[in-house]
């Protein structure tokens, strides 16, 4: 018997005279109505798994025939754009001459213009860092013709150093970039006072878009308060029937129970709070959200308070979202939901129905996201040619020398055996580490350890594994606040009733010398003309900022006896924003500073080092796309030669585990590692340390 399906809206309706038994199985979003027929959502991907599940029998309706030919038709032109080598500027000459001339020798520039131009409404370009995605998407939005004003959302170290400095290299004289300040009032006053015309391009940080929710109780409750008679100066205690008014924040969908006691009803009101409501009462011709993968990753839940403030952000209608990064979903290629759901949440509304579509389900109760299909690979990249644009250096720009990794395999019986220089610890350093390694073993095995202190053990390890360190204990004094108290704000906790704060004793890593990768840095520095005749530029990476700090110290002092100026310069954490822009300025043009020390956090996106051409890696984390924008920092189109990267690893540590683990996670599809499995991660990575050939 044939089945019958039709566009009904925005789903598709199916009927047939039998029953359709596995539909929800099948299709993700399938759902059958009081009337007895199925209906699933109105996406190419439904059709083509119709398709497969009916054959022959499958009767396609003449609404639904139109509007697949015209998806396809879209799909079949922007994939065809995507991988052509040039495409035709119209508009872009007269509107921006310098880049449309800067853009002649990287014709895969005016490719992504072009996309951008062509695609419409939401776009994301998801090319490997430093091809000049910041000029796509300027040139992208002036072919567009659309006018301004404009948003731009990038991190801290991009929107002075990159977004700024572009916008006036490139763009005519009318167009005006307007960057904000640090401090709150300072930033609240430039928005109010700023003008906003049709060529103001305004870059903000992303954690200036967050907005808070919270849940206000409106249930009606009897109050006792105490008043003292006007006349006669009676005291007396009055019983006021009022709203509750207790304001608690969102957590998640299940909380059902407010911060007060009652249950949460339609009574609750629930009240948005923005950091900046400057920037939500404004409709922007177009929003461009810079490294997506640190502001749109959402999972599923309640959203953060960064993702839900870019929810709330105001488009025009003739506008467009911009979507940019070189790492979209961080390792976890589930992760690229986020970002197409802020793109488009019409096709992207439910995280469930698309990961349904290409992962299976995992773990004891199948809510979790399991292996990723195979099959449906040609499924996902069909699906994404007609919003996202993603392209290697190896495609856009083979005559850039690849990277190098500098060292030896670890097994070279192995062909996929991580490459890195394994070092030897030795003295005070490998006894500290010793020590350390046996107290979490020791947790471990005794069922004491969980995720969130195996990941914090995990962290101490790694840093004992860089550079000798002590533990201190720190007392640390912190307000405390019961939860469970109905009506109260805050209440201390009996102990510390009187003075008020609860003290808590916290650990903290302090790194000291010796150091193993310290030995082997200074070494290859002298080995490369380090002081005075240094041969090349090096960019020293990691996530600790105080093992970098320990590095610029131990470097300064061993070198200070045969150079006068400063051979070392820093961006971590603690480098105020208004000197990033001058320090990375200065070590690209001068001749003095040889050395940067980078913390992945800080600098790890967004800056270009093209004049360093050799990276060394101090300590790796446990997501490798983290490394790769690190690593990019220097391989750009800008830097023609050849890139040579150095893994500094100590044998018989968590660095050998967590080298192998990443290498699996960069093999296997980027496999999923959150925080329930933070204990079996670390126990993985602690038994690879030893075992690395098991």
């Amino acid at each position: 018997m044939s089945v019958n399906i039709e566009k009904k809206g925005k789903r598709i309706e199916i009927r047939s005279g039998e029953p359709l038994p596995g539909m929800k199985t099948t299709i993700p979003g399938a759902y059958q109505t009081v009337s007895g027929y199925w209906t699933v959502p109105l996406s190419l991907e439904s059709c083509k798994l119709l398709r497969l599940k009916f054959g022959g029998r499958l009767v396609v309706g003449n609404e639904l025939k139109r509007w697949a030919r015209a998806v396809v038709d879209s799909r079949r032109y922007m994939s065809n754009l995507a991988s052509s080598a040039d495409a035709r500027l119209e508009h872009l000459r007269e509107r921006a001459p310098k880049l449309a001339r800067a853009m002649r020798k990287r014709k895969y520039q005016r490719v992504g213009v072009r996309f951008i131009a062509d695609n419409g409404s939401a776009t994301g370009v998801f090319d490997d860092p430093g091809l000049g995605k910041t000029l796509i998407a300027l040139g992208g939005i002036l072919e567009a013709g659309i006018p301004g004003p404009y948003l731009i959302i990038a991190p801290k170290t991009a929107s002075d150093t990159v977004w700024k400095r572009e916008i006036a290299r490139w763009l005519p004289e009318d167009h005006r970039a307007v960057t904000v300040p640090e401090m709150r009032y300072q930033r609240e006053r430039k928005l109010r006072l700023a003008r906003y015309g049709p060529n103001t391009w305004l870059v903000i940080h992303p954690e200036m878009v967050m907005v808070q929710a919270w849940w206000i109780c409106q249930e009606v409750v009897t109050k006792r308060k105490r008043q003292i008679h006007k006349r006669t100066r009676e005291r007396r205690i009055l019983e006021i029937t009022e709203p509750c008014g207790v304001r608690t924040a969102e957590k998640g969908r299940n909380q059902r129970v407010l911060k007060c006691g009652h249950v949460k009803s339609s009574k609750t009101k629930k009240v948005l709070q923005h950091a900046y409501p400057a920037l939500f009462e404004r409709e922007w011709g177009a929003i461009v959200n810079d490294e997506c993968h640190e502001s749109l990753i959402r999972r599923s839940g309640t959203p953060t308070q960064r993702r839900r403030g870019m929810d709330l952000l105001r488009v025009r209608p003739d506008g467009l979202k911009l979507a940019l990064s070189g790492t979209p979903f961080e390792s976890k290629p589930h992760q690229l939901w986020g970002t197409l759901n802020w793109l488009d949440p019409g096709q992207y509304g439910a995280f469930t129905r698309w990961a349904e579509l290409y992962w299976q389900k995992g773990g004891y109760t199948g809510y979790q996201i399991g292996e990723f299909r195979k099959d449906r690979e040609p499924m996902l990249w069909d699906s994404l040619a007609a919003i996202a644009l993603r392209r290697t250096k190896a495609e856009v720009a083979p005559d850039l020398p690849p990277k190098m990794e500098i060292g030896t395999p670890l097994n070279p019986a192995e062909p996929d055996s991580p490459v890195g220089v394994w070092i030897e610890m030795d003295g005070k350093q490998a006894r500290a580490y010793e020590e350390m390694e046996k107290i979490s073993i020791t947790e471990l095995d005794s069922g004491r350890l969980e995720a969130t202190s195996a990941l914090a053990e995990l962290t101490r390890l790694k840093q004992l594994a860089c550079a000798y360190g002590d533990i201190e204990q720190h007392q640390v004094r912190s307000a405390c606040q019961k939860q469970n108290e109905i009506a109260r704000p805050k209440y201390w906790c009996f102990d510390c009733k009187r003075q008020g704060w609860h003290v808590e004793t916290v650990f903290k890593y302090v790194p000291a010398f010796p150091s193993n990768k310290f030995t082997w840095t200074v070494e290859s520095l002298e080995e490369w003309g380090y002081p005075r005749n240094p041969i090349t530029k090096v960019v020293i990476v990691s996530f600790y900022t105080g093992i970098l700090e320990l590095f610029r110290q131990g470097l300064e002092s061993h070198f200070k006896t045969k150079l006068k100026n400063p051979l070392c310069t820093a961006i971590t954490g603690r480098t105020p924003m208004k000197d990033r822009r001058n320090i990375i300025d200065r070590f690209n043009s001068s001749g003095n500073e040889h050395v940067m020390l980078l913390n992945i956090k800080a600098g790890g996106t967004a800056i270009t080092l093209d004049s360093a051409d050799r990276m060394i890696f101090i300590s790796e984390t446990r997501i490798p796309d983290q490394q790769k924008q690190a690593e990019d920092r220097i391989h750009r189109v800008s830097n023609p030669r050849q890139c040579m990267y150095y893994y500094l690893r100590s044998l018989g540590t968590v660095d050998v585990g967590t080298a192998i683990v990443n290498q699996e996670a960069t093999r296997e599809t980027h496999r999923l590692l959150d925080e329930r499995r933070g204990v079996e991660y670390m126990r993985q990575v602690l038994d690879l340390s030893h075992n690395p050939f098991s």
